[in-house]
This record gives structure tokens, C-alpha cells and sequence, in this order.
């Protein structure tokens, strides 16, 4: 078969990405080797119940914002949201009192000034330093987007913006060196959001990327009906409402190339060949696009070099059903557990965050409980099945116990009903060794990273490994991007 663009890969970004292109009238099919749509964002269904596959907090939904414009041009209606309307809550093990990520700044400093009397003025600096960031890179993004609509005589003659400036001077900073002057107890604090949202530590952490996550906490975040499966389930639906093709259970094997070494299409493991005539898009890690659909032996030694260096933790989700008078005892139904140290032989982050959804029909609600694990010992000590449950049992049970120490308000009325680690995040999104999140934002990887395109003139990009921000949101609107290019 051939098509106008064939993409290759079903979460957020391909599926955006499709449903723009066949909006717009370009033959597109989309290839999956999975049996559903959606990826990292899938649905999770166990007993029932359908989890979210993290913290559940996801922005772009309000007006003239990311998903409103994609949907506004596609075959079907956006998935129904709910903004939430209470304040993100981090409870710091140790601290007598749960501290509230108020929306409004004045708020926000008096909270800081009263949780951390002992460098209150460096708190304050800290986050409105943070705020000025995160204001700058808006203003770049708006400054961009305007640029590209003007001619290049026009932008090589562009003076530096005031945004460039800032965010030039604190793009060499890690987090910790930014917040040096401020205690130890507050670094904790931002410690622990940074680890829940990136899963990396403020002194490995660039700053510009931690300000985008500490600002993501404090945002304009909605609930969505049915799951954020649901978002990628209506893009599916407008794919095939505008006449493109999805293929399920349809795992590509490489690129084809012809005899010039041009990529024409990708070749599937089935033996079929789909010819792309306009474009190949990657939904693929970019670990993964080289490595697999372009090939090590077509890769620049640069590149394979940036790629060695690329890495992030995985996840450990603990997904359960909490009793409704249960949740209303917990301090939020979206919270942070900060300072939660593990001992040295679990492998656990020491923040995990608590989402908490809507009740079920049976009066429960299904609850996430997400911590970072390291990824290279789920693949390395076991050897069958049974160790890969025993190991599975024992970071359960740490991870259990760390829940009831520090939220005890759970008692009784929670209780398991499945797991999921990086093996099973291998098996189900074939993502290198389990990693979630895209790579980690230390300033060598966030300086180096940002096109959708790949070495191969006709090959592009488009997830959460290609640009320095993240977020499905951010995905999106890569994707939008992407379909911009390649119908300009």
C-alpha cells in the first residue's frame, strides 16, 4: 500500500499528528504493534476499574489552548474535562504540616515564608525567579511561532529579545545551584516536585525544564472524563472519520530504502512493505527511531554519541481502590509524598505522588500511586518469571508500607488490585528498558535536543524524547507543529 505519510507508532504525538494530517486531506495511515491506541496513555483496565497511568494532572484544555485548537480542526470533540479546582498539596516527611501550591503568588509566598521561616526571603526569590522563567520561555514560544511566519530576510535582522536574555543566563544552572542560598528542608521541598514531574534530582536537574514542572503543578490542570485514554481513543476516531488508516498489531521492522538509499516506506515484520510518498513519521523514543527503524549502521557517530548518553528512570505504579470515606480524609486527591527515603536495598524514588480519580460505580475510587525506580535491575537479577514476581512482591511491600507510614489517613480502606514496573512498560509501549518521561533534563541533554527532524531527509520525530519539554500537551503540540511543516 501507499500512502502520503505513513506513521509509525499509536501514543499521543502519532496520533495527533495523523489525525491533523487526515483533517487536512493527506493519505495517512498509522502503524501500532499494540492492539490499542494511545501508548504510555493507554487505557489501564484491572477489576474493573480504569486507572491513570501517572499523576493524572494534564493542561491544554482551556480556551485557544493546545488540545482546543487540534480538536477544533478534527472529526470528533475533544474528551469532556473537569478543571480541578483545589490547590496541588506536598506533604514533606517530617513537617508537621502539608504545604499548598497556591495558584496565586501572593498566596504561595506567605505559605512559603510560614513553612520555611528559616530562609523565607530565599524562598520567595526562588520562586519568583522561577516565575520570571517560566514567563520568558512563554514569551520565546509566542516570539517563535510569530517568526515563523515572516520571512528569513526579515528574522536574520530580529534584535535579542529581553526572553532570550534571561533564559540564556540561567540555561547553564542546575537547580541546586539556583537555590543554594535557600535550607536544605526547602531544597527538599523542590526536590521532591522536580523528582515527581521529571524523575531527577535538583542537583542533576537543568533549571529552565524544573521551572516548566514546577510551574505544571500550579497550573490550570483538568480531569478527564473516561481517562486520559480517552484523548488518544478520540483522535483515533477522527483518523478514521477523515478516511486515514490505523493498523493495529502491526509492528514495523525497519525503514525501506531504495536503491539510492532513499527512505520510501517502512517494512513490517510480516513481510508487508508500506510505501510513504511525502513523509515517514516516528512515534517512536528516539532511542528506538535510530536504533531500530533507521538503523545504527545509517546513524552519525554524533548522534549514536548523544544517544549513549540519553537515560531516565522508570516507574513503579501501584494501581488500587480507596473506600469514599476514605478519600475524604486525605489531604488532596492529587498529592506528593516528599522525603519518603527508602532503605538502600529498595529501589524506590523518595517522593511518589498519589492520584486519587473519580468514584467508581461500586462507591470506590480508583487510585494511582506512582514512585521512580531505577530501570537496569528490573533487567538484570532475574532470571524466570517467578524472580521477576518475587521482586515485583518485595517493592510492593516497601512501597506499601511507605504509603500507610506517611499517609495514614488510608488505614483500612485502600487496597490493591494490580502493579505495574518497567518491565511491564517494556512489554506493553517496547519503550528502551521501561523509561517514562522522556529523557532527563540535565543541561547537556536540554541544550542538545529540540527538532522533529532526523538525519534522514524525509524521517521526522515526534514524542516525548524529541523536544526539551514535556507533557502530553507539549507532545501535542509538537505534533501540530510537525503537520504544519508538512502541509505548509
Amino acid at each position: 500500500m501507499t500512502y502520503d505519510v505513513v506513521v509509525v507508532g499509536g501514543g499521543i504525538g502519532g496520533l495527533t499528528v495523523a489525525a491533523l494530517l487526515s483533517a487536512r486531506g493527506v493519505k495517512t495511515c498509522l502503524l501500532d504493534r499494540q492492539s490499542q491506541v494511545g501508548g504510555c496513555i493507554g487505557r489501564v483496565e484491572f477489576s474493573g476499574y480504569d486507572f491513570e497511568p501517572g499523576m493524572g494532572l494534564y493542561n491544554g484544555f482551556g480556551a485557544n489552548e493546545i488540545f482546543t485548537q487540534i480538536f477544533s480542526e478534527l472529526e470528533t470533540s475533544a474528551p469532556q474535562t473537569t478543571l480541578i479546582d483545589e490547590d496541588y498539596v506536598v506533604r514533606m516527611v517530617g513537617r508537621a504540616a502539608d504545604i499548598q501550591l497556591r495558584k496565586d503568588d501572593a498566596e504561595l509566598y506567605e505559605t512559603l515564608r510560614q513553612r520555611f521561616p528559616e530562609c523565607a526571603d530565599a524562598t520567595v526569590e526562588f520562586y519568583k525567579t522561577v516565575k520570571r522563567v517560566n514567563e520568558s520561555w512563554e514569551n520565546k514560544e509566542r516570539e517563535e511561532t510569530k517568526r515563523s511566519l515572516l520571512s528569513k530576510a526579515f528574522r536574520k535582522f530580529r534584535s535579542p529579545s529581553r526572553s532570550d536574555d534571561i533564559l540564556a543566563t540561567l540555561t547553564s544552572q542546575t537547580v541546586s545551584s539556583v537555590a543554594k542560598n535557600t535550607s536544605p528542608g526547602f531544597q527538599q521541598f523542590i526536590n521532591a516536585q522536580i523528582g515527581a514531574v521529571l524523575q531527577t534530582t535538583i542537583e542533576r536537574c537543568a533549571f529552565v525544564p524544573a521551572c516548566l514542572a514546577l510551574n505544571l503543578l500550579r497550573s490550570n490542570n483538568y480531569s478527564i472524563a473516561g481517562g486520559t485514554a480517552t484523548i488518544a481513543e478520540s483522535l483515533a476516531d477522527s483518523i478514521k472519520s477523515s478516511g486515514g488508516a490505523i493498523r493495529l498489531n502491526s509492528p514495523v521492522l525497519r525503514l525501506a530504502y531504495n536503491e539510492t538509499g532513499d527512505a520510501i516506506g517502512v517494512d513490517l515484520l510480516t513481510g508487508e512493505r508500506v510505501l510513504a510518498k511525502l513523509a515517514i513519521v516516528s512515534n517512536l523514543t528516539v532511542w528506538d527511531t535510530y536504533g531500530k527503524l533507521v538503523g545504527l549502521n545509517k546513524t552519525s557517530a554524533e548522534m549514536k554519541a548523544r544517544l549513549a548518553n540519553y537515560s531516565n528512570a522508570g516507574s513503579y505504579l501501584v494501581y488500587a481502590a480507596v473506600e469514599d470515606t476514605t478519600v475524604q480524609r486525605l489531604p488532596s486527591q492529587n498529592f506528593i509524598v516528599g522525603g519518603a527515603a527508602p532503605n538502600e536495598d529498595e529501589n524506590l524514588s523518595a517522593e511518589f505522588t498519589v492520584n486519587v480519580q473519580p468514584c467508581a460505580p461500586d462507591g470506590k475510587h480508583p487510585a494511582t500511586i506512582k514512585s521512580a525506580t531505577e530501570v537496569t535491575p528490573w533487567f538484570s537479577f532475574q532470571a524466570s518469571e517467578e524472580d521477576l514476581s518475587e521482586w515485583d512482591q518485595r517493592t510492593l511491600e516497601a512501597a506499601w508500607t511507605r504509603l500507610h507510614q506517611h499517609v495514614p489517613e488510608l488505614g483500612s480502606g485502600i487496597e490493591v488490585i494490580e502493579t505495574a514496573n518497567p518491565r511491564t512498560t517494556y512489554n506493553s509501549t517496547r519503550r528502551k528498558l521501561g523509561m517514562v518521561l522522556g529523557v532527563e533534563p540535565t543541561i547537556e541533554n536540554w541544550t542538545t535536543r529540540g527538532s522533529c527532524q532526523t538525519e534522514i531527509p524525509n524521517l521526522f520525530m515526534v514524542g516525548d524524547t524529541v523536544k526539551p519539554t514535556f507533557g502530553i500537551s507539549e507532545v501535542a503540540a509538537t505534533a501540530l507543529e510537525l503537520a504544519d511543516l508538512l502541509t505548509k
